[in-house]
């Protein structure tokens, strides 16, 4: 599975990406807190057993569509009863759905965990064949390879992240050519790294 710390980046980079955000800085950062929770919820299989892999013959069913879902739509439930502009209100939805599915995507790209995406409706688990991503490492302080995982994470996630968050907000093109190439670069360069990790 991938981090809470890419996680949060790729949450916290689709906030920044949005230009119909809450107005106000409060607004902005408590959206931004709460694209985090949603981007990170699909782990609380952690912390609530009747949701844990082993309640559910061995599947994580808190790491399908469905489940990632769940609170994005609840949230756009929230956004329209709240009286959200409509325009601002179809933004900050797909946000809250791009940063539930993020989940998903990290974690099978790390290639480990199998994920019963398409749960309830089937039971198939799915794995990425290729570990684009490194897997969280034990949370200890004195573990290396949390250390290391970490920095492989960062090294291809921020770099793409950006390069996506700058196009989309067109505030990146062909001008900045040289820069894309050395940002991606660096973001393959951490990605071999990881595939030719031990699993």
């Amino acid at each position: 599975m991938s981090s809470f710390l890419g996680h949060s980046l790729t949450a916290y980079s689709l906030a920044s990406a949005m230009r119909q955000n809450p107005a106000s800085l409060s607004g902005r950062l408590s959206w931004s807190v709460w694209l985090i929770a949603l981007a990170s919820a699909p782990d609380l299989d952690y912390l609530i057993p009747a949701l844990s892999s082993s309640a559910h013959h061995g599947l994580r069913i808190t790491h399908s569509i469905a489940f990632s879902l769940a609170l994005p739509f609840c949230t756009g439930g929230a956004l329209y009863l709240a009286g959200s502009p409509e325009l601002q209100r179809g933004s900050l939805s797909i946000c809250a759905a791009l940063a539930g599915l993020s989940h998903l995507v990290l974690d099978f790209l790390v290639g480990v965990t199998p994920l019963p995406l398409l749960w309830p409706l089937s039971a198939a688990v799915f794995v990425s064949p290729i570990g684009v991503l490194p897997s969280a490492g034990r949370i200890q302080i004195l573990n290396y390879y949390l250390y290391r995982n970490l920095l492989i994470e960062v090294g291809v996630l921020a770099p793409i992240l950006y390069v996506a968050r700058e196009s989309y907000r067109r505030e990146i093109g062909v001008e900045n050519r040289t820069r894309i190439i050395v940002l991606l670069s660096i973001a393959g360069s951490f990605m071999a790294w990881s595939v030719g990790l031990s699993r």
